[in-house]
């Protein structure tokens, strides 16, 4: 029996690959969402871009192809990521444009209008931005993002700084001859028209951190701009330095737009990863701000009869906390996809004691639970911990394996097995807020090959699960040291909401 590892629920391409998100717009009711595509093969190529639209958040109908690279010209090795923005009539699109010269890329900043509801675009054959200023590596200018402030239109533009000869690379365009980049940045345009573009400066560069962290990278991609009440978020996905590693990280800068500038009052990672990249975020018709990210997913190896490669997160609303810090959390639609549900009796967990398990027909349900500790290890040798596996039933050993230790309230999550996705297996995370003692809230959904996990309704993971799994799963809750309290387990097998109408 083949198993059914095809995501049911989470945009996917019918067919080949994908990658970041483009471009999110509301239009008529529906979200339309653009995407990196290659419609030749479920690998890495020459980007299109693809397009899909939802009603409801989580169920899509897939649209023609938006754009495609030229035969020859500025992007003839590819339509790469960038943004559209819709002013009503017109809608304008705004691309990274690739081009092959010499054995290296050369990127410029392209745009293409639509006027017939965002399906077909012209391309205008003026670039916005011809290529990148002085000290910027020429593959590593790229993914604008435009907005609107009281000043006029400014185009953010992820980028690298030059640091010698040698090779760059980010995560949408592979290892190539050219200069090395040094260091991520974030640099701003601004225009009256949407056609012609001036630079501003860096709105934002590793130099000026006091702490590199999370940031420290050779290119930061996919700038988003994210204004909440009380703040501005500025989000960027960093690419990694290690030699082999698919960029996995999404840093936040949350602070306050001055002019041409971000001043960062502090940085955290969005979400804990680590199959979570490029996110795009759009402010929903009812004031939340939504934020998609791509699920990498390795090519599928010969004969494997997958024909599809990445999909795109559920919904996520990021928001402000009360204590200053980001939260992250599943859209409210995302519900719609449950159910009958399925109540399942509170327990005690203690320790040796066996665990509970909850068995699953198929790779497509949620079960959400509430956990309280009762009494704490007896000490440093013996820390007290909730340990949480999603296991395969004809396998002896756990593929997901997450532990909760309530006197720190951390939260780690790692996975074992062959893993289609060249990046890291392990995450730690601290859910915030919340002192020791307090209940933990976890929602996990399994959606073919991929399982995401919110925790507190403040910070979410996504994983690609191992390729061993098969389709009798199960979900098992214990006690390491110490005692705890299952107090509330449901669980949904998923289904398309009756509503649904892309």
């Amino acid at each position: 029996m083949q198993r059914d590892e095809r995501p049911g629920f989470h945009l996917t391409p019918r067919r080949n690959w994908m990658n970041d998100p483009n471009g999110l717009v509301f239009r008529n009711g529906r979200l339309h969402a653009f995407y990196q595509h290659n419609p030749d093969a479920p690998a890495w190529g020459r980007m299109h871009w693809g397009h899909a639209a939802s009603r409801d958040l989580v169920t899509w109908r897939h649209l023609p192809t938006a754009i495609s690279p030229g035969d020859v010209g500025p992007d003839s090795f590819g339509c790469w990521s960038g943004c559209i923005v819709d002013t009503g009539a017109t809608a304008t699109m705004f691309y990274t444009a690739v081009v092959l010269r010499r054995g290296q890329r050369r990127t410029s900043i392209r745009r293409a209008t639509s006027t017939d509801g965002l399906r077909t675009w012209t391309k205008d054959p003026r670039p916005c931005v011809a290529g990148p200023p002085a000290g910027i590596s020429p593959d590593a200018f790229r993914d604008p993002a435009v907005y609107r402030d009281e000043r006029g239109w400014f185009m953010l533009v992820g980028a690298g700084t030059i640091a010698g000869d040698g090779t760059s690379a980010g995560a949408g365009m592979t290892t190539g001859a050219g200069p090395t980049a040094g260091d991520g940045a974030v640099l701003i345009y601004r225009s009256s028209d949407l056609r012609s573009w001036r630079h501003a400066g860096a709105f934002l560069a590793t130099k000026d951190l006091a702490r590199v962290g999370g940031a420290d990278g050779p290119c930061w991609e996919c700038p988003q701009l994210v204004r909440l009440d009380g703040a501005a978020v500025l989000i960027v996905s960093v690419v990694d330095r290690t030699p082999g590693v698919r960029p996995s990280h999404v840093e936040a800068f949350v602070g306050r737009v001055e002019g041409d500038r971000f001043v960062v009052d502090h940085a955290e990672q969005l979400g804990m990863g680590p199959d979570f990249y490029a996110p795009a975020a759009i402010a929903t018709p009812d004031g939340r701000h939504l934020v998609f990210g791509w699920i990498p997913e390795d090519p599928p190896p010969d004969g494997a009869g997958r024909t599809w490669a990445g999909s795109l997160t559920f919904p996520r609303i990021v928001s402000l906390g009360g204590d200053g810090r980001l939260s992250l959390g599943l859209a409210s639609e995302v519900a719609a996809l449950r159910g009958t549900p399925r109540r399942l009796r509170p327990s005690r967990l203690v320790d040796g004691a066996p665990a509970r398990r909850f068995r699953f027909e198929g790779r497509h349900f949620e079960l959400a639970v509430t956990l309280r500790e009762e009494r704490p290890g007896s000490g440093p040798e013996d820390p007290s911990s909730i340990v949480i596996e999603l296991v395969d039933e004809a396998a002896p050993e756990p593929e997901v394996r997450l532990v909760y230790h309530p006197p720190s309230r951390l939260l780690t999550i790692a996975r074992s097995g062959i893993v289609s996705v060249a990046g890291r297996s392990s995450q730690n995370a601290t859910i915030l807020p919340g002192e020791p003692g307090q209940d933990l809230d976890l929602r996990l959904i399994v959606d073919g090959s991929i399982m995401e996990i919110e925790a507190d309704g403040r910070t979410m993971a996504t994983f690609r699960l191992p390729l061993a799994m098969g389709d009798r799963l199960a979900i098992t809750v214990a006690a390491s040291g110490g005692s705890a309290r299952l107090r509330r387990a449901k669980a949904w097998t998923l289904r398309a909401p009756r509503t649904s109408d892309a």
